[in-house]
């Protein structure tokens, strides 16, 4: 089976949003679910508001959450200068750097589903419990990976699925 990921090229304020234009300034107001995989180069222990303090291993982690106000306004929240760190994603973007976003448009909210996918991929292990989960009864939304996740895998099962088609966007 091929991979139907489209690869998008990177939109917005940081690196990865440097500037958005036409269609794709259409596309990124909808509303949809992303994933925002981070590169974490050495360990380190973290506060992350209430959740306390965790150590987090080297590598990867993947933040899974939904914009149904659209994917724009958030990933720029995510991804723009802080001036208030507002969900536990925000604590670990202080020291990390977003390496790719994930994302699917649509009306559903699709983080949990994403979630336990990622769950269920090559190398995958749950971390720190109750990050961005406070709203649903996932255990996590942030998954650790000690390489890059494997996005075709993903894509697999999003599709098996018969879930929206998924984007790339990356430096």
């Amino acid at each position: 089976m091929t991979c139907c990921v489209k690869t998008e090229p990177a939109i917005g304020h940081s690196p990865l949003l440097p500037g958005v234009v036409g269609e794709q300034n259409r596309i990124m107001r909808e509303r949809g679910t992303y994933a925002l995989v981070v590169a974490q180069q050495v360990g380190l222990r973290l506060r992350i508001g209430a959740l306390g303090i965790h150590t987090l291993s080297p590598g990867y982690y993947v933040y899974v959450g939904s914009a149904l106000g659209g994917l724009s306004g958030r990933l720029r929240h995510h991804l723009g200068p802080k001036k208030r760190l507002h969900w536990h994603i925000d604590y670990l973007l202080e020291v990390a750097k977003v390496a790719q976003i994930w994302y699917a448009l649509g009306c559903s909210r699709l983080e949990c589903t994403w979630n336990q996918m990622l769950r269920e991929l090559p190398g995958a292990k749950s971390s720190v419990p109750g990050f961005g989960a406070s709203d649903c009864r996932c255990s996590s939304h942030l998954t650790h990976f000690p390489a890059i996740p494997p996005l075709d895998l993903f894509d697999q099962k999003l599709r098996q699925s018969n879930l929206p088609e998924i984007h790339r966007i990356e430096e």
